[in-house]
């Protein structure tokens, strides 16, 4: 059987399990760390139990459903193939790795149809909110090692990490002051990544669609680079440039942008004569799919418990800043008063 042999294909299959692993473990690292430093209140002990429950599920939705992807790969790449081949399973799997189209199928299974990508489009899109979440409001609080949280979720699906940050910033104190950040490259960096999501099932089934998937995946990357800065004052708007803005604002947009897009998605879904059930039962039609899906649905609860049981957030003021802002505005108040007296006595 003539085949065309990728060792670079193969090379980045198994670096992808081992870089996961690497970014696991240093992130977990991290998180020891800001638990040994800097200890966390007696208040957030039952929050860290929940959401390390939360990235367990995770880890172990994820491993299921990519061991299955796997799984089913190996499965269609050994029809028809000679049983001794396939004896020996340590060299089968390797002669798999080399010579299987792995990477191109699994992209190929999620832009499927419009039903799948219903899925796979909300799941990407959450990506998009965690990785901006993650590279606003952990620059604003500080979080050591930032990069092997967004390294983390390059690799595997955006719940997992998302949990493991969360519990960060449960051990992470409340910063004091607000980052503005350069508005108008986050809003291009979205736009451009909801771009490549609208173009993927345009270019399904060519060479194309691994470029855009890998365009997706580069601009994630913007928040960690965005420009950002302190001013003197977060109360008084004026002194705050108009092309900056808060991550809690760049948050807006990306969830009004998520909104639009998962709206069309499902419209269009139906044109094409899915019924509400069919788009439902879609999100078990490929376990590619069902990696992505289940993962949304996973980010999508972990936010939930994030909002109800963590409500404050590092936008709302401090101590320290309301006490310095009624510290400034007194002496401001106190300049005022005797400059009157001043005028009075002349």
């Amino acid at each position: 059987m003539d085949e065309t042999t990728n060792y670079l294909g193969a090379a980045i299959f198994w670096l992808y399990n081992v870089f996961a692993l690497v970014f696991t473990g240093t992130t977990l690292r991290t998180l020891y760390r800001l638990q040994r430093t800097k200890k966390a209140k007696k208040q957030n002990t039952g929050a860290i139990w929940l959401f390390s429950g939360l990235a367990l599920i995770s880890f172990a939705t994820l491993s299921t459903n990519m061991l299955n992807v796997l799984i089913q790969s190996f499965n269609d790449w050994s029809v028809g193939r000679d049983s001794i081949q396939l004896a020996n399973l340590p060299l089968a799997i390797w002669q798999w790795s080399i010579t299987s189209s792995l990477f191109r199928d699994f992209g190929e299974a999620i832009v499927g149809d419009s039903a799948r990508f219903f899925w796979v489009q909300s799941a990407l899109l959450a990506t998009l909110s965690v990785f901006n979440y993650i590279g606003t409001e952990g620059r604003q609080r500080g979080v050591p090692q930032l990069w092997s949280f967004f390294c983390l979720s390059q690799i595997l699906p955006i719940s997992f990490a998302q949990n493991l940050f969360y519990i960060a910033l449960l051990l992470s104190p409340q910063s004091e002051g607000q980052l503005h950040f350069n508005k108008s490259r986050a809003v291009m960096a979205s736009a451009v990544y909801c771009l490549c999501l609208a173009c993927a099932q345009m270019y399904a089934g060519t060479e194309k669609l691994v470029l855009i998937i890998l365009a997706a995946r580069a601009v994630l990357m913007a928040p960690l680079f965005l420009k950002a800065g302190r001013f003197a004052s977060t109360t008084t708007s004026e002194k705050v440039p108009i092309d900056r803005a808060t991550g809690d604002e760049l948050q807006r947009i990306v969830l009004k942008s998520s909104i639009i897009m998962t709206g069309m998605k499902g419209y269009q879904a139906m044109q094409e004569g899915f019924s509400p059930q069919s788009i439902a039962s879609a999100l078990f039609s490929h376990p590619a799919v069902a990696s992505l899906g289940c993962d949304f649905i996973l980010s999508a609860l972990s936010f939930a418990a994030w909002t109800y049981l963590v409500p404050q957030t590092s936008s709302a003021p401090t101590a320290a800043t309301t006490a310095a802002t009624a510290s400034v505005k007194s002496k401001k108040d106190g300049k005022k008063v005797s400059a009157v007296g001043r005028s009075r006595k002349s």
